[in-house]
């Protein structure tokens, strides 16, 4: 494996940071449904549960008087007399009802009375003292009702979503160095390349060890994994012909701009992917591909703003790799207006293969990112082959209020085309929506999203949603081409 100029500038920016006094948490931003719940106690301690359930901390509740909730005498249970030996336990539940008026533009199989997507997730995490921690997650996913039976990330009826032990290694006064083995979520920046892929009724993890060095304004995790494949009738093992490494930095910039949380992300990811294919390529070889990123985020209010960009490098049998994607969503809040709207903008790039054959290997690997939500809410577009402007509108219509924690309105609209008219149009989970032949339009199609969030309480949240995408020329060139309409509600209870 190579080692890039990213990698080596990340290791400074860390052994520089080292010699800080202060810490940082290693928590990277959320790509949930819908914002975690928060519930802030009269004497100011704030329970939030996170996608990342092993990031919560309980050990406040060591003091019986902080224990207000419902499920407190669970959160923290001791397991000796020294307050940071603990167990704490937690558990979600959701269900979902999904309607396509069709799907894939009217391609295959039609579920005419919709399906339910079931999933529950029930979680201990263990300390033993300051230093060692074990985390283990279970998740059963069911499916009902789909014509065609469930999709690959439908059902798996029992198993280990996450296990895995942490041990932590003091270095300074305020760093530290914390190496995790066992089976484990990746989730980094805005998950456009790496992502649990939470709306998916079974989550993306994978099986492999990880480092976090955490330093004064700076955190630098490496890792080395295998993805776990879906096995929904017995214990799901990780893919052997399947290998992703990766050095991923983030630099808190408090000086860039006063006061705007401002963040610098540099990474190194390596897939190493055994008997894969492409199109414009015949058969099947190795896959050796190299991305260098760099993700730069600010928010000075009003204002926000996330651009990032990746260029990809490396071979797949005999044949060069070289493959780009750039993307940005930025946002304008009007804090002092009814219902706090902000308006967002967004636009993305990603290279396809620029030839019909033999050369170079264009097409970008969107890797295994939490794909959801990133171009359209239904899904039939993912970050391959594709040119997209997007623009919207948030409002908080309630919060504060009895049964009403928040409830926000978003609503979207898309424009798709594809970059390179040698290429497919590829969905959000990397599989062909239409092959490239048989059209030279790039024009794919345009999307409306509406999405309603409704957080109830601490514990309960539901969501609401509908998308309506239009066929653009190049999918009215080449098949079906009706209209697509999607439907789908979810209720969640966490605690």
């Amino acid at each position: 494996m190579r080692i890039s100029l990213l990698w080596l500038t990340a290791i400074v920016f860390t052994v520089e940071g080292a010699r800080g006094q202060s810490s940082l948490s290693t928590t990277s931003p959320s790509t949930q449904e819908s914002a975690p719940a928060v519930n802030v106690v009269p004497n100011g301690q704030a329970r939030t549960y996170t996608l990342a359930r092993w990031d919560e901390n309980y050990s406040f509740l060591a003091d019986p008087t902080q224990r207000t909730d419902l499920w407190d005498p669970i959160k923290y249970v001791p397991l000796n007399e020294s307050p940071d030996w603990y167990a704490s336990f937690g558990g979600q539940v959701r269900d979902r009802y999904e309607y396509f008026n069709n799907n894939t533009f009217g391609v295959g199989s039609q579920t005419r009375d919709g399906y339910n997507d079931a999933r529950l997730t029930e979680n201990v995490d263990l300390h033993f003292g300051p230093f060692v921690r074990v985390f283990v997650q279970g998740a059963s996913a069911f499916e009902a009702g789909r014509d065609g039976g469930p999709r690959a990330n439908d059902r798996d009826e029992l198993d280990l979503e996450q296990g895995f032990a942490d041990f932590k290694i003091p270095l300074t006064t305020n760093s530290d160095f914390t190496l995790r083995a066992g089976r484990q979520f990746l989730e980094f920046g805005a998950a456009r390349l790496l992502g649990p892929a939470d709306f998916s009724n079974v989550r993306k993890t994978f099986d492999g060890f990880r480092g976090d060095l955490n330093s004064r304004d700076n955190s630098l995790t490496l890792f080395l994994v295998r993805p776990v494949l879906v096995e929904p009738y017995r214990f799901d093992s990780s893919d052997s012909r399947n290998v992703l490494a990766g050095a991923y930095d983030t630099l808190q910039l408090p000086k860039l701009i006063v006061n705007a949380s401002s963040k610098l992300e540099l990474y190194e990811l390596y897939l190493d992917r055994q008997a894969t294919s492409f199109v414009n390529e015949t058969g099947t070889g190795t896959e050796d591909r190299f991305t260098s990123g760099i993700r730069l985020t600010t928010n000075p209010k009003p204002f926000d703003f996330d651009v990032e960009a990746d260029y990809q490098y490396g071979k797949f049998s005999g044949h060069d790799i070289r493959a780009f994607q750039i993307a940005t969503k930025d946002g304008f809040t009007f804090y002092d207006v009814a219902f706090t709207p902000r308006t967002f903008v967004g636009a993305d790039i990603a290279s396809g293969s620029g030839r019909a054959s033999g050369g170079e290997v264009g097409t970008f690997n969107q890797l295994y990112p939490s794909g959801h939500g990133q171009f359209g809410d239904i899904d039939a577009i993912g970050r391959q082959n594709i040119i997209d402007v997007e623009s919207g509108l948030d409002l908080t219509l309630l919060e504060n209020r009895k049964f009403v924690e928040s409830l926000k309105l978003r609503t979207s609209f898309y424009e798709f085309w594809r970059e390179s008219t040698h290429d497919a149009v590829y969905t959000s989970s990397g599989s062909i929506l239409r092959a490239a032949g048989g059209s030279g339009d790039r024009h794919v199609g345009s999307e409306l999203d509406l999405l309603l969030n409704w957080q109830i309480d601490p514990h309960l949240s539901a969501y609401m949603g509908y998308s309506h995408m239009f066929a653009g020329s190049f999918i009215s060139q080449t098949g079906p081409s009706n209209d697509i309409d999607f439907f789908y509600t979810a209720l969640t209870y966490t605690f």
